[in-house]
């Protein structure tokens, strides 16, 4: 099983590059499924074939879905919805304002990640190509699992032992509906395809994020950004691409004004991502529509190299030690270390990065160890960690 997920800034072309990929692994003999989980899907047009939120019949070996969030939404939470419904209305009859106070942003989307798992487990394929949201909105996405799966197992089990205890003497004297036990195991039946989700997401093995962007400067750092972040949640990205490259022959002509900006651009993508396999796309010289066309791409990307093979295993996190003293490393390539944020949480290390954290529990033979300082330096944040003083 193989699953790989294209991102990127908005408009550089990561639809045409998944589609293009799931074809050429089509034809190679591999059962293929390509998704769209971007809310202003365009994979079907990409294919010129129309899709839905099950998968069709695209070509031989290949079917492509784009997933309906709010269908995926009532399907995941439909006994949680009904509920807090019930609290909100308090008896009466429920209205189009009360059901939209349930539309959480961010949900709908959630859902159609879990998607991925569904198909992943099933079987049915070989390989799943993923056209993701813009980067944005998918890296917010991709640390939901984790954020609830702590959330859920702090607050479920107390709330469950309450409701049992207090929960229908408290029912009448507030007219509060209280949840059913059956509540409790969907909301933890939810909990596990989000953890199994995020277990298969950071499977370095089995999946790996792709980059794609284009030679601007503006696009360039997005992408910079990105890989800092999807690596401090220990995502695997195993390739990058760059999109609508202009040709020598482009550039001697009307372009002529790109040549400085474009060389710079990739001198930068080379800089920044020099360790992984950079593919390059030419800007192309008719629209990239059907599938044709999209073989002709992919012929381009991949005609020396294997679209489902995993081009870079890097580890995230590492200990080693180091003149007598335990460092803990984190790999964070392209971090701006001015906005790098580090503290300790009940034995945890927290890393966080542009308004976003990750929780980094220890390994048992460091445990009771506390952070001594920590910097920056080549592309790792290394955390030195003490032993705990020992109180008398």
């Amino acid at each position: 099983m193989r699953v790989i997920l294209y991102t990127g800034k908005g408009g550089v072309g990561k639809t045409t590059v998944a589609a293009a990929t799931a074809l050429r692994l089509a034809r190679s003999g591999k059962r293929t499924l390509v998704l769209s989980t971007d809310p202003a899907h365009s994979l079907g047009d990409s294919l010129a074939t129309p899709l839905g939120n099950e998968p069709v019949a695209v070509a031989e070996n290949l079917d492509g879905a784009e997933i309906d969030a709010l269908a995926e939404s009532d399907k995941a939470w439909e006994s949680l919805r009904d509920y807090l419904g019930r609290v909100l209305t308090r008896g009466t009859e429920a209205t189009l304002a009360s059901e939209e106070m349930l539309l959480l942003p961010g949900l709908g989307e959630l859902f159609s990640l879990l998607r991925i798992l569904d198909f992943a487990e099933s079987g049915a394929y070989d390989t799943l190509v993923v056209d993701c949201a813009p980067t944005g909105e998918t890296l917010s996405l991709l640390n939901y699992p984790e954020r609830l799966e702590h959330l859920f197992e702090l607050a479920l089990p107390a709330k469950r032992a309450m409701v049992k205890a207090i929960g229908r003497p408290l029912e009448k004297l507030t007219s509060i509906p209280m949840p059913e036990d059956r509540l409790f195991d969907d909301v933890m039946g939810l909990l596990g395809r989000l953890t199994r989700l995020g277990k298969l997401l950071r499977d370095g093995e089995v999946t790996s994020m792709r980059i794609v962007t284009t030679p601007e400067r503006i696009v360039v750092a997005e992408a910079r950004r990105a890989h800092s972040w999807l690596s401090m949640y220990g995502f695997t990205v195993d390739q990058v691409v760059v999109n609508r490259v202009y040709p020598d022959a482009a550039l001697a002509g009307y372009f002529a004004p790109f040549a400085a900006s474009q060389a710079a651009g990739l001198a930068r993508i080379e800089e920044s991502f020099g360790y992984l396999p950079i593919l390059r796309l030419g800007l192309q010289d008719t629209e990239v529509v059907g599938l044709e066309a999209l073989a002709v791409v992919g012929e381009a990307l991949y005609s020396a190299s294997d679209p489902a093979a995993i081009h870079y295993r890097g580890e995230f996190a590492r200990v080693v030690r180091v003149d007598g003293e335990t460092q803990l490393r984190l790999r964070l390539p392209d971090a701006d270390k001015a906005q790098l944020d580090l503290r300790e949480e009940d034995g945890d290390v927290i890393v966080g990065y542009r308004n976003e954290r990750h929780r980094v529990a220890l390994p048992d033979s460091l445990a009771g160890r506390t952070v001594s300082r920590a910097r920056y330096a080549g592309d790792e944040l290394v955390v030195t960690l003490a032993e705990a003083a020992r109180t008398a």
